[in-house]
């Protein structure tokens, strides 16, 4: 399990800082994105697509891993994730607004709190 618990954490890093090396070193190219971004496929490409896009929006992002456990081939995480818009994101204008957003991985799926992300950048009302 420790394996696997270093596995996900290198993954984790990766993902928050569009490390597409370590992304195709940890994935498997038959990866199925579950979580796909609009106008990306579900694939690997797609998820490295999205990945890079993200940081791209978001360049100052910064993941605080607070849990990780595993349990036999299943691995899960829970995180917090805190970052600037720099760039344009969904229609609303890149203003600098600071995030901070609260989710959970249990590999293969993720969950997050893309409400509270939408209403802290101004999309939504809170």
């Amino acid at each position: 399990m420790s394996g696997n618990i270093e596995i996900i954490t290198r993954f984790e890093h990766a993902f928050r800082a569009a490390d597409q090396a370590t992304i195709d070193e940890l994935a498997d190219p038959g990866l199925v994105d579950h979580n796909p971004a609009p106008g990306h496929e579900p694939t690997l490409a797609g998820f490295k697509q999205k990945v890079s896009g993200f940081k791209a929006i978001f360049p100052d992002l910064v993941e605080d891993l607070q849990d990780i456990i595993a349990s036999g081939d299943n691995v899960a995480t829970r995180w917090v994730v805190t970052g600037s818009l720099q760039q344009e994101f969904m229609g609303i204008p890149a203003s600098g607004q600071t995030i901070r957003v609260e989710g959970m991985n249990f590999y293969l799926w993720t969950q997050f709190d893309g409400v509270a992300m939408m209403q802290q950048l101004g999309a939504i009302p809170a």
